[in-house]
This record gives C-alpha cells, sequence and structure tokens, in this order.
C-alpha cells in the first residue's frame, strides 16, 4: 500500500491495468467522463462501470488486494451481491482515494456500456460513457454539481445529441422509480435552454 496519498490519476491508471490485466470489460462513468464530455472539473475519486459475472469479483477483488488496493475479497463479494458495488481504497489509513466499480446491471446500463464512445484520458484509450448516456446519469443523481456538468455536456454537445434517446430513457427511469419522476420534465427544460431547479446539494465526498 501507498505511504502517502495517491492522486486520483495515479488510481485510475491503477485500476484501468488491473481491469485489463483481468479482462475485465468496463467503462469509464462518474466525474472523469462528465469532464471528458464536457467542462473538466476536479474529482476526489475514480468510477467505472464494469462487466462481470458474480462469481469472479472475488477473484478480481484478489487480484486488487495484491497490486495494493485496500479491499477485503469476501467482503467485496458479498456488497457485489447485495448491490452491484463495490469501493478499492489505494493510499495510507485516513488518506486514501477510492476506485468504484458499479455493475451494468439494468437495460439502460447495457446500453451506456454498449453506446460508450472511446477518448484518451491520463494516457489510456478507454471507452467512456456517451454524452447523452451522462447527461442521463446526471440528470438522474441531481445534485448541485451533477446540474453544472449536465449543462456542460449539453453546450458541448448540443448539435449532434440523440434526443429521442435521452427522452426514451429518462421516461425509462421515470417509470422505474418514483423519485425519477421529475426527469422528463427537467431534460425537456434543458432541451429547449429553459432555467432548470437547482440540484441537491453535493456531500464533500460525493
Amino acid at each position: 500500500m501507498p505511504d502517502r496519498r495517491p492522486s486520483v490519476p495515479d488510481v485510475f491508471r491503477k485500476g484501468v491495468q488491473l481491469l485489463e490485466a483481468q479482462r475485465v470489460p468496463f467503462i469509464v462513468v462518474g466525474g472523469l467522463a462528465a469532464g471528458l464530455q464536457g467542462r473538466p472539473r476536479v474529482t476526489e475519486d475514480v468510477d467505472f462501470m464494469i462487466t462481470i459475472p458474480s462469481h469472479k469479483v472475488w477473484g478480481l477483488a484478489e487480484a486488487a488486494r495484491k497490486e495494493g488496493f485496500d479491499v477485503e475479497p469476501h467482503e467485496a463479494e458479498l456488497h457485489w451481491l447485495a448491490s452491484g458495488f463495490v469501493r478499492l481504497w489505494l493510499g495510507p489509513p485516513k488518506d486514501r482515494v477510492a476506485l468504484d466499480l458499479m455493475a451494468c446491471n439494468s437495460d439502460f446500463l447495457r446500453e451506456a456500456s454498449w453506446r460508450a464512445q472511446h477518448a484518451v484520458c491520463m494516457g489510456h484509450r478507454v471507452p467512456i460513457a456517451s454524452p447523452e448516456d451522462m447527461m442521463l446519469f446526471k440528470l438522474s443523481a441531481y445534485r448541485d454539481k451533477d446540474v453544472l456538468d449536465l449543462q456542460a455536456i449539453f453546450l458541448r454537445h448540443e448539435e449532434k445529441l440523440d434526443r429521442e434517446h435521452l427522452r426514451k430513457w429518462a421516461a425509462w427511469f421515470a417509470r422505474k422509480n418514483p423519485c425519477f419522476e421529475e426527469m422528463p420534465a427537467r431534460l425537456d427544460l434543458l432541451l429547449a435552454r429553459k432555467p432548470m431547479p437547482p440540484g441537491r446539494p453535493s456531500q464533500p465526498w460525493g
């Protein structure tokens, strides 16, 4: 384990090397992808969406531990089965950076994975979520920083956006869970360049 706090690029590169060595398909999501598709901003962690059978999560966690990540394979397997999420930490205690792995486990996420684009990030050519799918991620989270990311991605890609795709999946989110019922209306405001409601406050670590 490193004796100093690693940088986000350190964690990103180490995560890419781990997943490629283990032959685990992934796409970049979260703050890094939002910066690549919109406007670069500071992010404190690294987020990948991965496609992996549940029975291989223990082996992936064990390989991550051997590469210096702080993770307990048995706990990682349990978390994955319960929530489709595993967090790997890199760095000394109380001064670590997270590498978050989320499962590609819904119709939307599977299509987002299929639609991923390739870009160079920190010296690696990697798949990243498309502008439309990053906008949908941000609409679903809808924190204050997500609204800023959302607007930046929209302004950069406005002329080429697949609006039918955006509306289809915003409606899908709204049908899946009442907490997303405002997504279609918020999307329509954005596409019309009208003021959007404020987002929820972001947590310092979120």
